[in-house]
């Protein structure tokens, strides 16, 4: 009675002691609670930007208390709706008021229209909480307040942009306008046109027609200027822009269109149906020009929603990304923030994002940079060519004969050829993880507009093409595309980190760049968003093939090594990188053939606890014995890498349980020889229970501590 009596204390006392210390690590980890406040059309014929919206902050949210960015804040949604774009019935302030008197509320995210943002803002100005519209445009949002943030460039920088991409882009000079009499139609319509004057452009047809209705009598004269052009810019939102489209082509109007940001998404595709085949808009999310985290973000917000991230789920995410990284900085205080976010002026302030980098003027209007898409087979993709900065405007001024540059905003501007590129994965030919390298066979193949790249050659990033076979190559004269395709082996060079192994996943990663001179001129883009039709399984030897992904990268590169004729300076250009990455995860094999024969062991040596004390010898050979063993095994298994892996932090640890089976057993010996076998008989009780908690708490920290 009484041993069992002894048992359960100790039993009782480990209880306690786990009880207080769980206890005691639930409350250090209790967090202050904020609330980000979200407004915008929840209601209303605009709902469903609503809910994008909503779904992008959602997710951000749940990243960030996921993530333990903030370390002692929780962040928390609280949504107002302001039901549509006007102010029907001052629901924009009131939406605004709402959220203003919402407790612990640090900063807004909305609204969705300017006109919205630029009620509400007043109301969140007059209670000092800044706010971020993912998506409003009008430049007086942020001129005229100082806590207001725009994630979306404005209607100035917008037009103009659109401007030059006619002209330098596309090549176009016959340009037709229609705006609608909205604010944002009216406000794009009056800086395109100034900035074709500036080009010495004047539109072959502007029209303005009433917001609620196409104006048949109007248009009707001018279809034949209309059709004559050589694109039609639309000034006006995706709903106007999708009704004027069904128009056009159903008056035999087959001139290319172009629009601005809410033409850019989902929402004017689904409006707009088949007539939206073709159309250019500016493209805040086109995942295939991003990096990895973007394509991430999008396989997240897919498994979440069971839908495909428009750009305005986006820029939400993003807008409360971003308030939760100066939340990290300077705390929970909201000036603190605006004047964080304010200083986020210049290219070398801003804060890399899955959309690009993002920073403002010094207004709080975003100037991230621009992407054009094209609606083909009913998305968007990045158009065949882009406008961006060119790094260096020394550059830019010696190499001023070049066509595709030209000034914009006092800056010199370029246009660059997208080349749609893509892999299908034959096979992984072999893996030496620990050596760094793999051998990859795959079908490889680009499709761009041929321009000034007659041809194209490509060359692997940190690897060796062995062997590459061109399988088929043309031009096509109906899209004035070239294609080439490859049939490639190729042995790739990198670093895998091993710490985690017998339970590590790896990346092996394909990168291509062009082998061009002028490869900063080129952009590699994947040519499908999703590939999980062509996609094959991998699976090889010890690995699993977990998923597949395909993204776009910048890689700098030394263009000039002191050249006098470049006043002896060095010039770090970027190339764009085309990334497909396979990711593999060892099988559950791996993990027993590694770990199982120690478990057997550490489990043998909990029968020392149970062996007579008239046969010690026993029990000092069986804790030996396990020890030796384990020893052995471990040399056999050991990975030829100078550092420690996770298999070696659970040997180390079973050699102290070995430790202490074996200095547990001397102890025994020690009041057994002394006649105090009572002694000896509880603390054999306590080895018993200990033992198997020690076992616990090894696996556990093992799998826990960082390395």
């Amino acid at each position: 009675m009484a041993k069992i009596k002894f048992f359960l204390l100790i039993v009782g006392l480990l209880l306690a002691v786990s009880g207080m210390v769980y206890l005691g690590l639930v409350l250090s980890h209790q967090k202050e609670v904020l609330t980000i406040g979200l407004a915008g059309p929840m209601s209303g014929p605009f709902k469903d930007v609503g809910l994008s919206m909503q779904r992008g902050v959602a997710l951000a949210i749940q990243d960030v208390n996921r993530s333990g960015l903030l370390e002692k804040y929780e962040l928390q949604l609280a949504v107002s709706d302001d039901r549509s774009a006007a102010n029907v019935s001052g629901y924009a302030e009131k939406s605004a008021k709402k959220l203003a008197a919402t407790p612990n509320l640090v900063a807004v995210i909305g609204h969705y229209f300017s006109t919205a943002s630029i009620l509400g803002g007043e109301v969140y100005k007059a209670h000092n909480v800044p706010f971020i519209s993912p998506s409003a445009t009008l430049p007086a949002l942020t001129t005229n307040n100082e806590w207001a943030f725009s994630m979306m460039p404005d209607d100035f920088y917008q037009a103009r942009f659109l401007a030059n991409y006619i002209l330098h882009g596309l090549d176009r000079q016959k340009v037709a306008i229609i705006n609608d009499k909205t604010t944002y139609g009216r406000s794009l319509k009056e800086y395109f046109l100034a900035e074709l004057a500036v080009n010495e452009v004047t539109p072959a047809v502007a029209v303005e027609i009433d917001q609620s209705r196409v104006n048949r009598d109007l248009l009707k004269t001018r279809l034949k200027g209309l059709a004559e052009s050589d694109i039609i810019f639309l000034a006006m939102n995706y709903a106007n822009a999708a009704k004027m489209i069904h128009y056009l082509r159903k008056n035999g109007v087959e001139t290319d269109v172009i629009g601005g940001e809410s033409m850019g998404g989902a929402h004017f595709i689904r409006n707009a149906g088949i007539y939206a085949e073709d159309v250019y808009a500016v493209t805040p999310y086109l995942p295939s020009l991003f990096g990895e985290a973007s394509k991430n973000y999008q396989i997240d917000f897919l498994r979440e929603f069971q839908q495909e991230p428009d750009w305005i789920s986006t820029y939400s995410y993003e807008a409360t990304r971003l308030l939760a990284e100066a939340i990290r900085q300077v705390g929970r205080d909201s000036t603190d923030i605006r004047n964080l976010l304010r200083k986020m002026i210049s290219p070398q302030d801003a804060i890399p994002s899955i959309a690009g980098d993002l920073y403002f003027n010094e207004w709080g209007a975003s100037r991230r940079t621009l992407w054009v898409g094209q609606v083909k087979h009913g998305r968007y993709i990045p158009a065949r060519f882009q406008l961006t900065h060119v790094k260096y405007q020394e550059l830019a001024k010696m190499r001023k004969k070049n066509a595709d540059i030209f000034s914009m905003d006092n800056q010199f501007m370029k246009r660059a050829t997208v080349v749609y590129t893509g892999i299908h994965m034959n096979e992984v030919e072999s893996f030496d993880p620990v050596a760094g390298h793999f051998v990859a066979n795959f079908n490889l193949w680009f499709r761009w507009d041929p321009g000034k790249n007659k041809n194209l050659d490509f060359e692997m990033t940190y690897g060796k093409v062995l062997t590459a076979t061109v399988r088929e190559k043309y031009f096509d004269k109906k899209t004035n595309n070239n294609f080439i395709s490859y049939l490639v082996s190729a042995r790739m060079q990198d670093h895998f980190p091993l710490q985690e192994y017998p339970f590590d996943q790896q990346t092996l990663k394909i990168r291509i760049k062009p082998k061009l001179k002028s490869n900063e001129d080129l952009i590699l883009v994947t040519d499908m968003d999703d590939d999980s039709f062509l996609t094959r399984k991998l699976d090889f030897g010890a690995w699993k093939d977990v998923r597949h992904l395909q993204f776009t990268t910048q890689k700098d590169f030394l263009w000039s090594y002191r050249n006098p004729k470049y006043d002896n300076k060095l010039f770090l250009l970027d190339h764009s990188q085309y990334n497909y990455h396979i990711q593999m995860e060892r099988k559950s094999t791996g993990y027993l053939i590694a770990l199982l024969p120690l478990l057997v062991l550490v489990t043998s040596s909990y029968i020392i606890f149970t062996i007579g004390y008239d046969v010690l010898s026993s029990r000092y050979s069986m804790g030996i014995t396990t020890m030796l063993s384990a020893m052995a095994y471990h040399n056999v298994n050991k990975l030829g890498v100078g550092y420690l892996v996770r298999g070696d932090l659970f040997f180390l640890s079973s050699y102290m349980l070995f430790f202490f089976a074996l200095v547990e057993t001397a102890v025994v010996n020690y009041f057994n020889n002394a006649k105090k076998v009572e002694i000896a008989q509880k603390v054999d009780l306590v080895a018993l229970v200990l033992y198997p908690v020690l076992v616990a708490g090894t696996l556990f920290l093992v799998f826990q501590i960082p390395f």
